[in-house]
């Protein structure tokens, strides 16, 4: 049986079941709750509700929130993150370790770090067929990189499910064209082995490394709930991002001083 690094290398993605403990889960939990306290809030101060529905399960109130302006619902949480719950997440040291494995010991998450509450039958979050380097540049394969994804909610193919086509990392930068709200790899290149694709099925305490260059999609969620997820990257702090923004620094042997020390220390930060 295949370690790992190995399927990572081999596959594009490797599958970490249970890694996450209750309470980092319960954290980002809470935070994401904080996050739609305060929607809740803007929209009580702007008139358009009365009632922050603060009773109803985490799963379903931001539908309730915005059942009468869907097309205002947030599809991300970006800037947002500075919150302690998430750095105990994002600095988990079994997620840090198998980073390290494979970039090496300078390790800072790559500046789009996001939560995404994935609403039923919302055209917008229905993410097409991309590899994350295309977004970046036709060079983006020279970054040394490592995607990660794990959910708050069991996801499965019903709610919006990731699909994979394994091996397809290998196959370098795609070429990449506008759709109305995300890109999307040519036909040239995926319908030759879309068939190929599998679903990622996942509980919340299971993480997925993938890489970069792997071909992925978000499939529509047809439930009655919120898919809510997170996903982040590690870097090689050693390279440029290729970006604006430069992220920060988790890990650091040449330069631990420099390093995000805590959670508070987190929280004091600012996306960037």
């Amino acid at each position: 049986m295949p370690t790992p690094i190995e399927e990572f290398k081999e596959q594009g993605f490797t599958i970490f079941e249970g890694i996450l403990d209750d309470a980092c889960l319960e954290g980002v939990r809470r935070d994401c709750n904080r996050l739609v306290d305060c929607l809740a809030d803007k929209l009580i101060q702007a008139g358009k509700i009365s009632d922050p529905m603060s009773e109803l399960p985490f799963e379903t109130r931001l539908i309730h929130l915005y059942k009468n302006y869907p097309d205002d619902t947030p599809r991300i949480f970006r800037p947002e993150l500075h919150l302690e719950g998430f750095f105990h997440l994002f600095a988990h040291p079994r997620l840090l370790e198998f980073s390290e494995s494979i970039l090496g010991s300078e390790i800072r998450i790559y500046p789009n770090y996001s939560v995404r509450p994935k609403l039923p039958e919302d055209p917008r979050t229905e993410v097409l067929w991309h590899q994350d380097a295309g977004y970046t540049s036709e060079e983006a394969d020279v970054l040394r990189m490592v995607n990660v994804w794990t959910p708050l909610v069991p996801v499965y193919e019903h709610n919006g499910c990731m699909q994979f086509v394994p091996g397809s990392h290998r196959q370098g930068v795609a070429r990449h064209e506008k759709a109305p709200h995300y890109l999307q790899i040519h036909d040239d290149h995926i319908k030759p082995i879309e068939d190929q694709a599998i679903f990622i099925e996942m509980n919340p305490g299971d993480v997925v490394f993938f890489s970069n260059l792997l071909f992925h999609r978000g499939i529509p969620n047809r439930s009655d709930h919120v898919r809510w997820s997170l996903d982040f990257r590690y870097q090689d702090a050693t390279q440029d991002t290729m970006r604006t923004n430069k992220g920060h620094l988790l890990k650091s042997k040449a330069h631990p001083d420099q390093s995000v020390r805590d959670a508070k220390h987190w929280a004091e930060l600012e996306f960037r």
